[in-house]
């Protein structure tokens, strides 16, 4: 065979078409993706407090898929676009198993290839880019699809040797995690859709090859009903408890939950790509470029099977397709049944990530669906071109929500670095909710301990403010000083007080700012729940000796722009250093940029006032004053109150303090 022969044979082989397609899905910007949700804490816990913190961690819930990342994590390392290439090249892999599996059992027709391209670009799982995570979830994803074509093969070859290696897949996968553990019964469909024996004989050799695999799901099931005591700790079986309290109702119930389950990940999920793009809130580039790749792979897919050669689709095909889909959906919802509406699969973060037990019936459902427009092949290859340039253009905008966290992510721990240099241990930061969409104040308590804690310890974490206060969570709705609380991080407990509080607010363009004690209790601009606090906040935590250093992976330092020299004004004011905040305010000024939130304003108008530079503090009052003077007057009031108690008394200091209340109109 030529060279040449060879590589058009490579280029047009399937899992080919398939790696172009996970490409254009997953890989752009790889590079400017990082650490998100979960992985941001298990990560911090695996490379600061030690691996059997991590173990620590997954026995409540998921050991042996724990052990996974105990191998995987030394092997990768810290780097998040190692995970993204990762997650890229094992989302390819599930779908060249998909494809390799189907094919045994429809050899003549292109359903396979549809269904596995469908499989792979299925755009109502947008967590794909929690790269460190999914890249776990697919290796137990593998691990299952892989055990499927091994069985299959055993059974076509009539060699048992086969089944050795697919059993102890199968085990892998029903001991890790729960989402395809219901799936394991979708083998017997696929062994008894390839027997050729009269119906009898082939139910009776369907069962007789499934005995090794059902025993072992037996015993999997046996050890974690009783022997697992962390089976129900995350989530308890609601429909058996509907169904004992009564029994019809719960029938409806359950039957409910599965209508609105198969509305989300079969129409809904596929009709997702076409929804009206916002180009407002995606920004013009992304909007563009979410085109140009739908463009892309709906020519792509287009083109590979415009060829005549290609094969073709019968109605048996479609039917066993179908059959096998709807079971395939059926079995992949078997764990959310059981759990109940907590569970249901929606099309957002974060309950998204229950659409991936369905991925493979939803696909092989829609697959069919094409398959049995035979009569019409060029409607039926432009649907098919279109679903799957359109599903890659939502992975795009979907690949850009994610970057745009990761930036927004990597602003706010510089800044937040630049304010804070160091902190006593013990100490809690309280904050708004940031602008991110794919994080939470537990998640991110992982990277602030990487920045503030050595090795080994959890010195600090961090709250929201809105979700912390409230009644039952940690600090409760009556914040007062000196309240002690604990928060179990599973690998460690942390222990704090509201007496050692750090009270900041972060909303970009504005900049992170620690909050006044004195002055932001009256400032209306922030969200009420963190105003309640802000009384709370102790800037005598923050420490300037031995400043910390941020993770590589946050690297390269974001510009230093206006923000930076605020924070170091900040800093400076907390050590009562004003000639320092008035040279910061400068340089400041010099970049030609402006503050984004009146507030920061504050600091410059009390530096001005200490070194005696009266009319400039007047007018940087002024011009403060001006964004919002029913909002601002009290905060500005309460400012002018304290310049006045903390400069020396004079004429001009008088007159200036004078000036400005009247300004205000302070009471």
């Amino acid at each position: 065979m030529s060279l040449r022969t060879r590589l058009s044979s490579i280029i047009h082989h399937p899992s080919s078409f398939l790696l172009a397609l996970a490409i254009l899905a997953y890989a752009p910007f790889f590079w400017e993706r990082g650490f998100y949700w979960d992985e941001a804490p298990w990560t911090w816990i695996y490379y600061r407090l030690g691996p059997d913190a991590l173990t620590q961690t997954f026995s409540t819930s998921r050991p042996f898929w724990g052990l996974i990342y105990q191998f995987m994590l030394p092997l990768v390392g810290p780097h998040p676009w190692a995970w993204q290439l990762l997650m890229v090249l094992l989302r390819w892999l599930t779908a060249v198993l998909v494809w390799a599996l189907l094919r045994r059992i429809t050899p003549q027709s292109r359903l396979p290839l549809w269904a596995s391209a469908l499989f792979l670009i299925y755009p109502g799982l947008g967590q794909n880019y929690i790269a460190l995570m999914y890249t776990h979830f697919y290796i137990v994803f593998n691990a299952f699809l892989l055990s499927l074509f091994l069985s299959i093969v055993a059974i076509q070859k009539r060699d048992w040797r086969w089944h050795i290696p697919a059993l102890l897949l199968s085990v892998v996968n029903l001991l890790t995690m729960e989402y395809f553990y219901f799936l394991e019964f979708f083998r017997f469909l696929l062994i008894f859709a390839i027997l050729d024996d009269a119906f009898k004989a082939k139910i009776r050799r369907a069962v007789l090859s499934y005995l090794p695999y059902l025993f072992a799901l037996l015993a999997v099931t046996f050890w974690r009903a009783f022997f697992f005591s962390n089976q129900n700790a995350s989530y308890t079986y609601q429909t058996l408890e509907d169904l004992k309290a009564n029994f019809f109702f719960g029938i409806g119930k359950l039957l409910w939950n599965m209508l609105q389950a198969f509305w989300t990940t079969v129409p809904a999920a596929w009709l997702l790509p076409f929804e009206p793009v916002n180009a407002t809130t995606l920004g013009l580039f992304t909007t563009i470029a979410a085109f140009v790749l739908a463009f892309a792979a709906t020519l792509l897919t287009g083109l590979y099977f415009r060829s005549p050669h290609e094969l073709r689709i019968t109605n048996y095909d479609s039917r066993i397709t179908l059959l096998l889909g709807l079971f395939a959906w059926l079995l992949g919802g078997g764990a959310f049944w059981l759990v109940g509406e907590r569970t249901l699969p929606q099309l957002h973060f974060s309950a998204d990530r229950f659409t991936l037990s369905f991925m493979l019936g939803s696909s092989l459902i829609l697959a069919a669906l094409l398959g049995f427009l035979s009569r019409y092949p060029r409607l039926q290859l432009t649907l098919l071109a279109l679903l799957i340039g359109f599903s890659v253009g939502e992975q795009f905008q979907t690949n850009a929500i994610y970057r745009r966290d990761w930036s927004t992510q990597r602003a706010f721990f510089w800044q937040m670095s630049w304010r804070i240099p160091a902190l006593q241990p013990g100490t809690t930061i309280l904050s708004n909710d940031l602008p991110l969409t794919v994080f939470s104040d537990n998640s991110l308590s992982g990277p602030l301990n990487w920045i503030y804690s050595p090795p080994g310890r959890m010195d600090t974490i961090l709250y929201f403010a809105s979700v912390r206060t409230q009644e039952g969570r940690a600090l409760g709705p009556n914040l007062q000083p000196g309240m002690a609380f604990e928060q179990n991080y599973l690998a460690t407990v942390f222990r704090g007080n509201t007496s050692q509080m750090v009270v900041v607010n972060f909303a970009p363009p504005g900049c992170f700012r620690v909050l006044d004690p004195e002055i932001d209790p009256l400032n209306r601009l922030l969200p009420p729940d963190l105003r309640d606090a802000a009384f709370l906040s102790n800037p005598a935590a923050i420490l300037k000796d031995n400043p910390v250093q941020l993770p590589d992976f946050y690297a390269p330092e974001i510009p230093r722009n206006w923000c930076y020299y605020f924070s170091q004004a900040e800093l400076a004011r907390q050590q009562a250093d004003w000639p320092a905040v008035a040279e910061f305010y400068q340089q400041a000024l010099a970049l030609g940029d402006h503050p984004n939130d009146p507030a920061e304003n504050f600091v410059f108008i009390e530096s001005l006032a200490h070194l005696g530079r009266n009319e400039k503090a007047l007018n940087l009052t002024r011009e403060t004053y001006r964004v919002s003077k029913d909002y601002l007057r009290p905060p500005l009031c309460a400012l002018w109150t304290r310049i006045e108690r903390e400069t020396t008394p004079g004429p001009e200091r008088d007159e200036m303090v004078a000036s400005a209340r009247e300004m205000l109109g302070c009471p």
